[in-house]
């Protein structure tokens, strides 16, 4: 996603909103695709209410938004980076699979600008590789995808026990977001270091903020 972008309007959407957007954006994902997006709204909401009770239906706009163009094959993704002006690094060409969190923004803010403001937006930008400085409302989105309840890879139960059990237990909430966030970030870049694959420079910065934050708060407590 280019930098230079306007601001977009903020709307409060509705319970209505979400209900329409549900449907719209069916032709955008395959049936597979679609089921793991209600599952990732449904864990948005979870977080939600933890994090941001105040944000439900945002949360759930960048949910139901975030993949919506993960299907499009590489030429298609190469051809949305040209329309609208998104860089791509070298390393970003040799791991192709982070292309859709980029496109899939401004697909967004073009088809959907009635249903996005920033957050939202950002939240579906970010939801694959993470960055520095996230936000509460871009982890939010980021993690839903990694724990929503129909992921059965080893690592997104892993993540998914580690998260809940942590809750559950009543630890500080914030501490276990941090916690969580680097785990995920460990989690992938182990697998991704195990299939010899490029390691976006986004998850490694992302990974190391959430380590000072921790830090940080050790240092103060």
């Amino acid at each position: 996603m280019s930098d230079n972008k306007d601001k977009i309007t903020e709307k409060i959407l509705t319970e209505d909103d979400i209900a329409d957007l549900s449907e719209k954006i069916r032709p955008y994902l395959t049936g597979k695709r679609y089921e793991h997006t209600l599952s990732v709204e449904r864990e948005a909401v979870k977080l939600g209410e933890l994090y941001l009770p105040e944000r439900i239906n945002d949360l759930r706009a960048a949910a139901l938004l975030h993949d919506i163009t993960k299907r499009e094959d590489i030429k298609k993704q190469l051809q949305y980076c040209e329309e609208f002006g998104i860089m791509i690094s070298a390393e970003e060409i040799a791991s192709p699979a982070v292309f859709h969190s980029k496109t899939a923004a401004e697909v967004a803010r073009r088809d959907f600008s009635e249903y996005v403001n920033d957050d939202i937006v950002s939240g579906i930008r970010w939801h694959t590789t993470g960055r520095e400085n996230m936000s509460i409302f871009d982890a939010i989105i980021y993690l839903s995808d990694f724990i929503e309840e129909t992921r059965d890879f080893d690592d997104c139960v892993k993540l998914r026990r580690y998260f809940w059990d942590k809750i559950s237990a009543g630890e500080d909430k914030l501490d276990v977001l941090t916690d969580t966030m680097i785990y995920s970030f460990d989690l992938t870049i182990g697998l991704l270091i195990n299939d010899g694959a490029v390691i976006d420079e986004n998850t490694v910065k992302a990974r190391n903020y959430y380590l000072v934050t921790r830090l940080k708060k050790n240092v103060k407590s």
